[in-house]
């Protein structure tokens, strides 16, 4: 049952890759953008995930400081992004970011959590960074700078999801159950990324972008990748994060691919084809 929950995840995964996607051809991908969206996503995922647990609200200290760990983290990521975005070189960044969030984790899980050390899956997590690595070959040479933040980056990631499985794993500290702690990721995501956004605004004279175009795909958003990150919160409940967080990365990139060529008819080239099957492969040996 669990890996049908990390495969709903990863299915809804590629749907909000698409949202996502669809509102940067819309609204642009600058930083005042991205924040927008970002911070009416966390407004959006606290409202609904409120409703769908019933209208209360269970505080817990330990809850609310993992919640606002990660929006710290995952913010600071995308900031990144934005600055890498400017130079043109975004497959290292995406390359970076999801081996990671793979990677960092599947070692949380050697070290931490005492999980046992499989050479198959080991192989798995090699195909996998492979299949990433692949999917974003041919691009410019990065320079020291650019390198200096994608390793950043692959931190940041990584702490993301240590602090998911942490607290969903841990036993002392009373964490709240998993519908509120995506309620309190979705308050902490939208303080985060409105602060920002203020700060942007003070410094730029960017627009904001039009309520139209962001209120309906920042809803839509909110929905999908608040039900996919629940059904990772409730798969690092029961799966070792060894095998949980590679997953989700080799079954991201293989259902984002096919997401991209269903909603916008983009093309598979010959490295997508390979690296997906490569993911595929990967993957399976996880399972």
């Amino acid at each position: 049952m669990d890996y049908l929950f990390i495969l709903g995840a990863t299915l809804l995964l590629a749907v909000d890759f698409a949202f996502s996607k669809l509102y940067q051809k819309k609204s642009g991908v600058g930083i005042t953008a991205g924040l927008s969206f970002n911070a009416l996503n966390g407004l959006f995922t606290a409202v609904v995930f409120f409703a769908l647990g019933g209208f209360r609200f269970t505080f817990s200290s330990f809850s609310m400081i993992m919640a606002f760990a990660m929006a710290a983290f995952a913010l600071t990521y995308s900031l990144i992004g934005f600055r890498i975005l400017r130079s043109g070189n975004m497959a290292i960044y995406t390359l970076f970011l999801m081996t990671g969030g793979m990677i960092l984790p599947y070692i949380y899980g050697l070290i931490a959590l005492d999980e046992p050390l499989r050479i198959i899956r080991i192989a798995g997590l090699a195909v996998i960074i492979a299949a990433v690595a692949f999917s974003n070959s041919g691009t410019k040479k990065p320079t020291s700078l650019q390198i200096i933040l994608c390793v950043a980056v692959f931190l940041l990631n990584g702490m993301v999801s240590i602090i998911s499985k942490a607290h969903q794993v841990d036993t002392i500290h009373s964490p709240v159950d998993t519908t509120q702690f995506v309620m309190l990721s979705g308050i902490a995501k939208f303080i985060m990324s409105s602060v920002a956004l203020i700060f942007t605004k003070l410094k730029t004279n960017d627009k904001l972008p039009q309520p139209a175009s962001i209120l309906p795909l920042a809803l839509a958003s909110a929905v999908v990748g608040g039900v996919s990150y629940m059904l990772q919160l409730i798969g690092a409940q029961n799966l070792p994060a060894t095998v949980l967080y590679p997953c989700v990365t080799g079954g991201s990139i293989i259902f984002s691919a096919f997401a991209g060529k269903i909603f916008f008819k983009e093309k598979i080239a010959k490295a997508q084809w390979i690296s997906i099957g490569l993911c595929f492969a990967g993957t399976c040996m996880f399972l």
